[in-house]
């Protein structure tokens, strides 16, 4: 009988190491309450939905240097409203202690394919040149993240192609190690406070099913998004595709830059920059 190609555990297994940059965000319940805001004194109720699916990503494996993001970039958007049920503006909310964390699931069941057994590590026999008898390891199989890069987003007030301005949350820096089908879960919640210390989940969304390609099989990356040139000329160091197989173009400082590193046509993105300030007004 074949052993599967990759072995997932759930996060719950997984201990992050002090140079993992971001951790594995929890996987706990969404219980949607209104909550006090601390500033107004208003109650407030959470939306959470999907401004941008991720389409594929050409898988990273199981090194540290190859990193290949997800295609487009995902991004969350926050709605909030009033105990009325009425929507708030954007510019409105204090947004400074959102956050949102980012999992990997199978396609179309919940199982959690945040965190995979890294393949090189699993037993196995000494090759027979090597010695008469099967040799097998001794040490323990080690866990990887299997989604690499920034899982936690804090909030943006941003513009999006319509110019309608509204809370966001931009996931430029995730790339998967296998291949396969998954798609993302998004966590909404609060930082806590010292007036209410509990961390609950407010909302969640989930992203549609995406496609990991092996190196061979990736069909390359499509064209940047409007939503997404809309962020990059807004200050958002996100990288921008003149065409599908173009080189890739970098907004700096309001002003397009052609990238003329000697870059793989398919990768994108800036695995060195997370999404770790706080929003933009």
């Amino acid at each position: 009988m074949l052993r599967p190609k990759y072995e997932f555990c759930d996060s719950s297994e997984y201990q992050a190491s002090p140079d993992d940059m971001g951790g594995m965000p929890p996987n706990l319940p969404v219980i949607p309450t209104y909550v006090q805001h601390t500033q107004q004194g208003q109650l407030h109720k959470y939306v959470l939905e999907m401004a941008q699916h991720p389409i594929r990503a050409r898988m990273c494996g199981f090194g540290e240097k190859d990193r290949r993001p997800l295609d487009p970039p995902p991004v969350v958007r926050l709605r909030v409203r009033d105990e009325n049920g009425n929507f708030i503006q954007s510019e409105d909310v204090d947004i400074w202690k959102f956050v949102v964390s980012a999992t990997l699931w199978a396609p179309y069941s919940n199982h959690d394919r945040s965190i995979v057994i890294n393949p090189n590590t699993l037993p196995g026999s000494v090759p027979m040149y090597q010695s008469s008898s099967s040799v097998m390891s001794l040490n323990e199989p080690v866990k990887v993240r299997n989604l690499v890069g920034t899982t936690v987003s804090n909030a943006y007030l941003l513009k999006d192609e319509n110019d309608d301005l509204n809370i966001f949350f931009i996931f430029h820096d995730l790339s998967v190690r296998t291949e396969g089908r998954f798609r993302l879960k998004f966590q909404f919640t609060v930082i806590p406070s010292e007036e209410d210390p509990r961390a609950i989940v407010e909302a969640e969304t989930w992203s549609n099913v995406f496609e990991v390609y092996s190196a061979k099989t990736f069909p390359g990356m499509t064209d940047s998004t409007e939503l997404s040139k809309a962020f990059a000329t807004q200050g958002i160091k996100i990288t921008i595709r003149k065409n599908s197989r173009g080189r890739p173009y970098h907004y700096r400082g309001g002003d397009i830059h052609e990238d003329d590193g000697e870059q793989d046509d398919d990768y994108i993105g800036d695995p060195g920059v997370g999404s770790s300030t706080s929003g933009v007004r």
